[in-house]
């Protein structure tokens, strides 16, 4: 019999997850991991910054100009897209593709519990931790391509590992760190979703033949 359980574990499971999901897609598309200072004299408070394979530049001809690095895939010279932003690029978005999947997963839950006698609420926990693992060490090797070039003419030549001289971290950064925050919480929060699914108010639910089963 088809059925439907929403409980409130389960939706605040969906919503933390979803949440999660976009602040690591806004993290991945958005050019401020790292901001550079704004020049002097310049009336407009925007200053060039970059992020993970966006850039923007404050340039005198064309103005502020937003956009890709330009790349050729994972094998670009280092002297125009570091090594470590390759490597955290490939980890940032096998989070945000595996989050993805459990945001649909979540969903799932609502009417089936379990696949091949496995626990969809433990699989999709386990998916959620890989997730959050794989954006924390994209999150730890881009300040390590903080030495290359391009870093040290955007904040100075004094930039370093895990100092950015005169860039500060930008916003793009953090929704990431939050991300990774939500992602670990949600992962906690399936297991009380999962018992809250099971309990005898809901199988008595279920057995009276409800299809759509509610319970706060």
């Amino acid at each position: 019999m088809c059925y439907v359980i929403i409980t409130s574990a389960s939706l605040v499971w969906f919503l933390c997850s979803l949440l999660a999901d976009m602040l690591f897609a806004v993290a991945l598309v958005t050019p401020k991991w790292l901001v550079g200072p704004t020049p002097v004299g310049q009336l407009s408070s925007k200053s060039s910054s970059v992020g993970i394979y966006t850039r923007c530049k404050v340039m005198l001809e064309r103005g502020y100009h937003c956009g890709r690095f330009d790349l050729d895939g994972l094998f670009t010279d280092s002297s125009v897209y570091p090594g470590e932003w390759k490597a955290a690029m490939f980890f940032a978005s096998l989070g945000f593709v595996l989050l993805s999947v459990t945001v649909m997963l979540t969903l799932l839950t609502c009417c089936r519990q379990a696949a091949c006698g496995k626990s969809i609420h433990n699989l999709t926990a386990c998916a959620q931790v890989v997730a959050g693992i794989s954006v924390m060490l994209a999150l730890f090797l881009h300040p390590l391509g903080w030495r290359a070039d391009r870093v040290q003419r955007l904040c100075g030549p004094e930039a370093e590992p895990f100092y950015p001289a005169d860039c500060s971290i930008g916003i793009s950064f953090y929704c990431g760190v939050i991300g990774v925050l939500l992602t670990f919480i949600a992962a906690g929060i399936s297991l009380k979703a999962e018992s809250s699914n099971m309990r005898s108010r809901v199988r008595r639910r279920v057995e009276a033949g409800s299809k759509l089963v509610c319970i706060p």
